[in-house]
């Protein structure tokens, strides 16, 4: 059947006499009817036509209703169920129900650079500035909360509240039960038939990773309940809720081990011992590269010109950080016989690799800055975009980089003498870049943060914050397929990295993400990571016409 233009199927379990459970499964997401005794208790609401529904079929109307979390595809009732009594978890009243409150939290910048490895940008609704948790399209009018562990009663029926934290810190399940049996569960996001995750975004827990590893420990002992009957946030009833969690589990536990997967056929490259230069090391002939996980990255060619990949010296714990890098480059006139820097090249769109453009300009004012296409229109107008650890977020003073030269990826760009190919590079997010010349002999490869190794074997890559899929289109699998045919003598990545023997290490990383990709591909609807990956209506930069 079919309300208005959207397609549900109905199922109705009967959990005991006159205990019924419809269940209302759309495209998306499914809602819950339980009904007894003559009255009824929605769990989750992803249509707010469902009251439309409720009365076609002479069902009796809510008098609570429970979320398992707060999610734009769940809570759909607003004011269409004006006699029921809403409640939420404790945690997630300001989201459902207070849009200034919302807005406010969301309006954040890095303003405690030390906290960074605590939290690893992880914030009230987002991570590193860029708004991940968003509030229901229409405030909530919320009743009450509960809390994990709380026994919920309606009529003589009692909801047991168990954290199945995941899909948010504050996700949840509801354990029905009747004269202390219990009946069924209402698993929320946590999994969806067939054994399957629901996506991966709602998964992020900071910049550098989910919750993913933690799941397996959460099916196992969701399994362990004495309960068959799964009623999940999305997609259809599972009778055979405990096989399909541990199915589950099993999955991502097999992920995992791929990911550690190696051919053993790759050795990195000894570790070598590079001249120090204040606090950059002398890679080779005219190359330094910033030693204090920074990512400035500096050519001098000689003649004295200065190429300078990356202007982030990533020291925002220090006061003094302009000060320093204008001392760097007093050193390296002083030392390294440096007349100018006339270009400086972006490898992606975050803060700590542009931020000191503005310095550059300043110090060398015949200093152009250059950017691949994609990158270009993010760093220039930064507060457009959704993406995280965004200039502005940074706090520095400087809300955007100018970009005097638009690079594409099929048109070289010459500094000097020197050629220059510009290719997209994604994997540590969608706008990236990677520069491939030869200097002094040498042929390099600046790989930004996408290709970030001291000589070890990449792997998969999760997306972060609105950032790419990771598949064979806008991710890593990408960029090691364009890698591997590249001749490299030196890698030169963010934040202090480098190596050498780089066909080996590309040849490797290949193998490793194709050998991860399909128990990746396995854990989500159809394989689908374009789904799985990216939020509903999200649209990354160059997916279509923008590029």
């Amino acid at each position: 059947m079919s309300l208005g233009h959207c397609p549900l199927n109905q199922s109705i379990t009967t959990l005991a006499p006159e205990l019924r459970v419809h269940s209302l499964v759309g495209e998306d997401a499914t809602s819950h009817l339980v009904v007894w005794h003559g009255k009824s208790l929605l769990i989750d609401c992803h249509l707010p036509q469902l009251r439309d529904w409720i009365a076609q079929r002479g069902l009796p109307m809510p008098d609570l209703i429970l979320h398992t979390h707060v999610q734009p595809a769940h809570c759909r009732e607003a004011n269409h169920f004006p006699s029921a009594r809403i409640l939420v978890h404790t945690e997630l009243v300001e989201l459902a129900s207070d849009p200034v409150g919302y807005a406010r939290a969301t309006q954040t910048r890095w303003d405690h650079p030390a906290d960074w490895p605590i939290t690893l940008g992880r914030e009230k609704y987002g991570i590193a500035g860029s708004v991940t948790v968003f509030p229901p399209e229409k405030p909530l009018k919320i009743a009450g909360t509960f809390h994990e562990g709380e026994r919920l009663q309606w009529q003589d029926l009692t909801l047991v509240v168990r954290a199945l934290p995941g899909h948010g810190l504050a996700h949840v399940g509801f354990v029905l039960e009747l004269a202390g049996e219990s009946l069924a569960i209402f698993t929320g996001d946590l999994l969806r038939a067939p054994a399957q995750l629901v996506n991966i975004y709602d998964l992020e827990i900071n910049y550098g990773g989910t919750a993913l590893p933690s799941l397996p420990a959460i099916l196992r002992s969701l399994a362990e309940l004495p309960v068959t009957r799964y009623f999940p946030a999305t997609g259809p009833v599972m009778a055979d809720g405990p096989l399909q969690a541990l199915a589950l589990a099993a999955a991502i536990d097999e992920y995992h081990a791929a990911l550690r997967w190696q051919s053993g056929a790759y050795v990195p490259a000894p570790a070598c011992e590079y001249p120090l230069i204040g606090r950059y090391r002398q890679l080779y002939r005219g190359i330094y590269q910033i030693d204090n996980f920074g990512n400035c990255i500096l050519l001098i060619d000689d003649q004295g010109r200065g190429l300078m990949f990356d202007p982030g010296p990533c020291d925002y714990e220090s006061p003094t950080r302009v000060e320093t890098f204008r001392r760097d480059l007093d050193l390296f006139e002083s030392e390294c016989g440096l007349r100018t820097i006339d270009l400086a090249l972006i490898t992606h769109v975050h803060g700590d690799h542009c931020d000191m453009a503005p310095v550059l300009r300043e110090r060398f004012p015949e200093c152009r800055v250059g950017a691949l296409d994609l990158v270009a229109q993010v760093v220039r107008a930064p507060r457009n975009y959704p993406y995280a650890a965004l200039l502005p977020w940074y706090n520095v003073g400087v809300e955007q980089v100018a970009v005097d030269i638009v690079l594409r990826d099929d048109t070289p760009h010459r500094w000097h003498d020197v050629v220059i190919r510009t290719i997209h590079l994604p994997g540590h997010c969608y706008c990236h870049a990677g520069y491939l010349l030869t200097f002094n002999g040498l042929r390099l490869a600046l790989t930004g943060d996408t290709i970030q190794s001291r000589g070890e074997a990449d792997g998969l890559s999760f997306i972060i914050a609105n950032h790419s899929v990771p598949d064979e289109h806008s991710g890593i699998l990408k960029s090691y397929q364009q890698m591997v045919n590249e001749p490299v003598d030196l890698n030169i990545g963010g934040h202090g990295s480098h190596f050498t023997n780089c066909a080996a290490m590309y040849a490797e990383s290949l193998r490793r993400i194709e050998h991860a990709l399909p128990y990746l591909r396995r854990l989500v609807t159809g394989g689908d990571l374009n789904a799985a990956f990216l939020r509903p209506g999200f649209r990354p930069l160059g997916a279509g016409a923008e590029r």
